[in-house]
């Protein structure tokens, strides 16, 4: 026999199942889903596909930044377009190419225009098997000049830099 209390249990768990669901970090398949998730504005930060090792500097270089109260390396910038700002519509110049790795590792290459008249940004994501799915171990802007490597940015703010 159904109970009044078991029906309304039923209810709640309807209810909450897609609040659950969207919680849960999603599985991304292959590389090139991984990588085009962090540029689609509905996966929030804290859902994006980044490895154990990479969420953890992220979360040593925050607390850093929040005893000093100021920013620190690895988080004064977006890592994705390698700038602090972009055009709305930067999105519409994505190009992605992916070159397969040892282990079943890979390299995703997005290439973008942050603004209209800007010349064009190479960013390089660093991919490896994880669980069920692919994770970004790192992101790399290899530009000569003024490329970085996002893990050695954020060590750098954990400590404060």
């Amino acid at each position: 026999m159904i109970t009044r209390r078991t029906l309304l249990a039923l209810g709640a768990l309807t209810v909450a199942s897609p609040a659950l669901a969207q919680a849960k970090a999603a599985v991304y398949p292959n590389p090139l889903a991984a990588v085009k998730a962090v540029y689609d504005p509905k996966v929030k930060d804290a859902q994006r596909p980044y490895s154990k090792s990479l969420r953890a500097l992220y979360a040593a270089a925050q607390k850093k930044s929040r005893q000093l109260n100021e920013v620190v390396a690895g988080l004064d910038f977006d890592p994705t377009i390698s700038a602090q700002d972009n055009d709305e519509n930067f999105r519409n110049t994505l190009h992605f190419s992916v070159e397969p790795r040892p282990n079943r590792n890979a390299v995703v290459t997005a290439r973008l225009r942050v603004f209209k008249d800007a010349p064009e940004t190479r960013i390089v994501y660093e991919l490896s098997p994880e669980g069920e799915g692919y994770v970004i171990d790192d992101i790399v802007n290899p530009d000569p000049k003024e490329g970085w490597r996002w893990s050695k940015l954020l060590a750098l703010g954990a400590k404060g830099q």
